[in-house]
């Protein structure tokens, strides 16, 4: 398997910094990390207040639209199409886990190799769809 080594960029949604506890559109900050197979790096905190009304969700993509991935505790569906089409796959996250539990979680995927096919692609992982079906052949 060849592998280039990136980094994934994280936003969570969190009230405390510590729990994945926010709802995308009404959350005060984003905790920002970056994460690769061997290390976990806090980056920064952004403040996600700002934008009003229906502009409000696109000022909160856009703050982050750096980043893979963004967990949050809940979002709606018009705000989930503007995350996605910033460029960030949303995932929610039940239960208000911690980040930190959130973090070792996907970074034992990321060192695994089971990430879905997209993630792989930007962590620069081969696609084994098609060795394993020329192997079959």
């Amino acid at each position: 398997m060849t592998t280039v080594s990136r980094k994934l960029l994280i936003a969570f949604a969190s009230t405390d910094g510590k729990a994945v506890d926010g709802h995308f559109g009404s959350c005060e900050k984003f905790y920002i990390y970056r994460l690769d197979a061997e290390q976990i790096d806090h980056i920064e905190v952004r403040n996600a207040e700002g934008g009003r009304g229906s502009e409000k969700n696109s000022f909160r993509a856009q703050i982050i639209k750096d980043c893979q991935l963004m967990f949050c505790a809940s979002i709606g569906g018009p705000a989930a199409a503007k995350v996605i089409r910033a460029g960030i796959h949303p995932l929610k996250s039940k239960d208000n886990p911690s980040i930190d539990a959130q973090l070792l979680e996907l970074q034992q995927r990321v060192s695994s190799g089971a990430l879905p096919p997209w993630l792989a692609k930007h962590m620069g992982q081969e696609d084994y769809f098609n060795e394993r079906f020329s192997a079959l052949e």
